[in-house]
């Protein structure tokens, strides 16, 4: 929760007061940092070198594919590069992330090996209730969906492949399934959500077949 309440105080713009926010929060980073994640959509384990934090590996499990936010500090009108190694092939690309915002940097399948498409994570910070993200990481996949199970109520609908959609919800626990096109993924519980908290259903293809996952979005906490 720590983590997350730093994150929340970035948006909502309370940099004012700084050394009272450290002793609640600890370290701030500085107006017009962003907060940035990669998160592989790939079969295969991949080997991520960014050039704005330290080198990492995610896997081809649920919560493996999934960095954390770090703070990226400056980023206006800059352009944050990374390489990815994955099945014997080494692509490089760029994201731009938003002064003041959240960047997730998605690795999609491609004939090169890898695509990289950063995706603007929408603040929808509320702290009576929770944020709840969905990715649709299946490239050209159109039309995604996440609905209640059963009943079929979509909690997010016309969410393209490489994009996302995010809601504030109440707090609960519910069966949900994704789906894209003719795409449809096994039914996932969507549990632990929090007041104040934030979580992300990504829906991605491994083997050939879709899978939806959840996670709790979690901050590297901020050091000077």
């Amino acid at each position: 929760m720590r983590a997350l309440l730093l994150a929340s105080a970035l948006f909502v713009g309370s940099f004012v007061g700084a050394q009272a926010q450290e002793a609640l929060y600890g370290p701030q980073p500085p107006k017009g940092s962003a907060y940035v994640r990669v998160v592989s959509a790939l079969d295969a384990k991949a080997d991520v070198k960014p050039d704005f934090r330290a080198a990492l590996s995610l896997g081809t499990g649920t919560s493996d594919r999934v960095s954390a936010y770090d703070v990226v500090e400056a980023v206006a009108g800059k352009k944050l590069s990374l390489s990815v190694s994955v099945g014997g092939k080494t692509v490089s690309g760029t994201a731009s992330a938003d002064p003041d915002g959240f960047l997730t940097i998605l690795l999609l399948p491609d004939a090169a090996g890898a695509k990289i498409v950063g995706v603007t994570d929408v603040a929808e910070f509320n702290q009576t209730k929770a944020r709840l993200a969905f990715y649709n990481a299946i490239a050209g996949c159109a039309g995604g969906v996440l609905a209640l199970d059963p009943g079929g109520q979509a909690v997010f609908k016309d969410v393209d492949g490489g994009s996302q959609k995010t809601r504030a919800v109440n707090p609960t626990t519910a069966n949900v399934k994704a789906s894209c096109t003719d795409k449809s993924a096994d039914p996932i519980a969507l549990s632990g959500l929090e007041q104040g908290g934030m979580n992300s259903v990504f829906l991605v293809q491994s083997a050939g077949k879709p899978v939806a996952f959840v996670v709790k979005d979690v901050a590297t906490p901020y050091h000077h």
